[in-house]
């Protein structure tokens, strides 16, 4: 519900739904009223709900003053005028706590920043480094490696044609977006893309030969994926990851806390690295640096809105919103990356191998529709379409050849911007 004027709570939308999550907002929040004596309270809503809430909400004039966002979702909050511009406060936050160019630039449009970065989650290979020294391998730094490895790291002990391990927990699925953001991230190593914007034109630019290429080898990997692949979703493959049966899987740090808790010797033996790199091809993955959006249901509190979040940028408060969920939310500005509070957090401290190889990657990340100059006005649309794992799954499930399914993917997205 939007603040009625000032003193007011300032209410958060965000999509960060877990109870530990929540209560660990909840306690922010409280310490931003003892240290300021000003209010704030969030709202969490389920992810498959929030654009729908938001558009709702626009409607009926009722946005809360400040959104969690992601880059897709900026034109559509921008095209309906419901966010206004951070210039001036993301200068001064970034003066103050240093929040590096390559985070901030998807929320920058037509010049005009729109939202400030405030929190990372990125998508490395996950692996298990104990299977790999014992087979005397080394972590793959290239598609074929990746490959060779799929297979010699699926493992069934007892030859009942059921692996204890599999090679490459590999979603081939159109379940939520989790399918497609793999595919991403493959695609985006070797060259491809979804569309390009050319003088305020959007051209679809998916059916190329590395497109083609992709998906090939793609749907050889799936080989070593478990059953079930064909419905993964970002739950089902994170319970993959807590039992140890992914050798390898692209995946964030969201089960590197419950695994700390109940299971360390398991944590023990997985490791993270920058994905593998097709040959002739470049380093790249899928993730976001998330961000607060203001609206205009603030601008009759805007002195408590621009009070709060000023309060929350500062290292001790922001690595304390990062606690939400430690090992999955990496830090966005350089003074909280480097700050006591952050480092030396329970689960991060013990876990600085994957933290960092988390961190590492922030530079080559990459999101639909996001990748020229020009952020494309239908991102939300092509990338909540699914199309890229619906592609995979005409081949892998349905016998289509990679051209004919790249081609149908193609004209999907045409569709769409359309």
């Amino acid at each position: 519900m939007a603040a009625l004027g000032l003193g007011q709570p300032v209410t958060i939308w965000h999509w960060e739904t877990p109870p530990a999550r929540v209560a660990a907002m909840d306690a922010l929040l409280k310490k931003f009223a003892a240290d300021t004596g000003l209010t704030a309270e969030q709202v969490p809503i389920n992810f498959g709900d929030y654009q729908t809430k938001i558009l709702a909400a626009l409607v009926a004039n009722q946005l809360p003053e400040i959104l969690m966002v992601n880059p897709p979702q900026v034109p559509l909050l921008l095209e309906r005028g419901a966010i206004i511009p951070l210039d001036e406060l993301a200068a001064d936050l970034d003066a103050k706590y240093g929040i590096p160019a390559a985070l901030s630039a998807p929320y920058k449009i037509d010049g005009t920043q729109y939202g400030i970065p405030v929190l990372g989650v990125f998508w490395p290979l996950t692996y298990r480094a104990d299977l790999y020294e014992s087979a005397g391998l080394e972590p793959p730094a290239t598609w074929d490696e990746l490959r060779h490895a799929a297979e010699a790291l699926t493992i069934d002990e007892n030859g009942d044609g059921n692996p204890e391990v599999y090679g490459m927990c590999l979603p081939v699925s159109s379940n939520g977006n989790y399918g497609s953001q793999v595919v991403w991230a493959f695609l985006r190593a070797n060259g491809g893309d979804i569309v390009e914007v050319v003088d305020g034109q959007q051209n679809i630019v998916f059916d190329s030969p590395a497109t083609v290429e992709t998906y090939r080898y793609l749907a050889d990997l799936a080989k070593f994926s478990p059953p079930g692949k064909e419905n993964f979703d970002w739950g089902a493959t994170e319970l993959l990851i807590k039992s140890g049966k992914c050798a390898n899987v692209m995946y964030n740090g969201a089960w590197i806390r419950e695994l700390a808790e109940n299971d360390p010797e398991l944590l023990a033996k997985y490791a993270m690295k920058p994905m593998p790199v097709p040959e002739g091809g470049q380093e790249a993955h899928t993730g976001y640096p998330r961000a607060l959006v203001v609206t205009r249901a603030a601008e009759q509190n805007m002195d408590d809105v621009t009070a709060f979040l000023s309060w929350l940028y500062q290292p001790e408060n922001h690595a304390a919103l990062l606690m939400m969920e430690p090992g999955l939310f990496m830090p966005v500005t350089r003074a909280t990356a480097e700050s006591n509070a952050f480092l030396n957090a329970p689960v991060i401290a013990e876990n600085r191998g994957l933290v960092s190889a988390q961190a590492a990657i922030a530079d080559s990340v990459s999101i639909i529709g996001f990748t020229g100059a020009t952020p494309a006005p239908s991102a939300s649309q092509l990338e909540s379409s699914f199309t890229l794992g619906k592609v995979l799954q005409r081949i892998v499930l349905e016998g289509m050849s990679p051209e004919a399914a790249v081609t149908w993917g193609a004209d999907q997205y045409r569709d769409i911007i359309r």
